[in-house]
């Protein structure tokens, strides 16, 4: 299974209690697994400032992607933000592929894809609630789609969210064809992920 050509990418997240770790398992359409995404360098003093702080979304996160078979394909780093966050999507050695950087749009999320020099090469847009989200190349057409689904009554109080991630084209030239398939990972790095 190749996480970069399967459509959709259905991305869920475990349901934690009281545990603040970054982790996504991605599966196909018939679900079976076709990668898993775990924090990677946490030691254990950001584990206990994690655990005392009311609010952790600002924190620094990384993130290391293992396909089907256990092998790094990707690495990603969110920076520590205030206000808005940048997102890395790089090779597991660290060289870069592109950037997700977070735009400020009232009311709506917004992001920038970036290539490894920082130039766009396209745009995630969401909708009021944050549940939609459009992928578009630089002449704003779309390439691909992120969908945020609704909680099940037992998500509800837990960490979990689920995804899916459409692409439209399987051609779609690097870095976009990456950054879109990162996209459904750092929307919720940057959006959700440590909030309480």
């Amino acid at each position: 299974m190749d996480l970069f050509n399967t459509v959709p990418i259905v991305v869920k997240q475990p349901k934690r209690f009281l545990i603040d770790e970054s982790e996504y398992y991605c599966y196909d359409a018939h679900g079976r697994p076709v990668a898993h995404i775990h924090e990677v360098g946490l030691d254990g003093g950001m584990k206990a400032l994690r655990f005392i702080a009311d609010n952790t979304a600002g924190f620094a996160r990384k993130l290391m992607v293992n396909d089907a078979w256990g092998y790094p394909r990707l690495y990603i780093e969110k920076s520590w933000a205030m206000f808005t966050a940048t997102t890395t999507i790089a090779y597991p050695d660290g060289r870069p592929i592109g950037y997700i950087d977070q735009d400020f749009k009232l009311f709506k999320a917004s992001f920038r894809l970036l290539d490894a020099w920082k130039q766009p090469v396209g745009a995630v847009k969401g909708n009021f609630g944050a549940f939609e989200f459009q992928i578009t190349d630089n002449h704003e057409h779309e390439v691909g789609r992120v969908d945020r689904n609704f909680p099940s009554f037992g998500e509800f109080f837990t960490a979990a969210d689920s995804y899916q991630v459409w692409q439209r084209y399987p051609n779609l030239p690097d870095p976009l064809k990456t950054l879109a398939v990162a996209s459904g990972i750092a929307i919720d790095l940057v959006l959700l992920e440590g909030k309480r």
